[in-house]
């Protein structure tokens, strides 16, 4: 399966939407602050290829964007819009990189980099933060959807 972006260590896609398996992605009101964020996360300890910031127009325009999907990912986007699963977080990026927002991405392999990483975001203080595990989305740091 093609990557959309040579960042990712595992498949980005789920059902033909965007679902990177072993990160946590967050997002910020400014690129500078993912940026910084980011620089946190590796004097934290965590690798330069396992840390990442990108802008909200990269988030929307490249990764979640299903421009290029065939029409077997279509279907399958479509039936997990249907399940209600990934697509409400795609939606809520897409509302903060519309309002000039951007992105972190952590690789989190396993429990004990998922911890740690918890604990920076929550000194970090995003907009939101969630890891995705094979089998589901953990919300690490959720407004109210309201709010968003």
């Amino acid at each position: 399966m093609k990557q959309r972006w040579a960042f990712f260590k595992e498949a980005d896609r789920s059902f033909g939407l965007f679902y990177p398996r072993h990160y946590v992605v967050a997002g910020f009101d400014t690129y500078e602050r993912a940026q910084t964020v980011a620089r946190q996360f590796i004097e934290a300890g965590f690798a330069h290829d396992d840390v990442a910031a990108a802008t909200g127009p990269f988030v929307a325009q490249r990764l979640e964007s299903r421009r290029s999907a065939n029409w077997l990912q279509r279907i399958e986007a479509s039936i997990a819009e249907a399940v209600g699963t990934e697509a409400g977080y795609i939606e809520d990026d897409l509302k903060l990189a519309r309002r000039g927002g951007a992105f972190l991405f952590v690789y989190v392999p396993d429990a004990a980099a998922g911890k740690r990483a918890r604990l920076l975001l929550r000194r970090s203080h995003p907009v939101y933060a969630r890891r995705y595990h094979p089998l589901g989305i953990e919300r690490l740091i959720y407004p109210p959807q309201s709010t968003l």
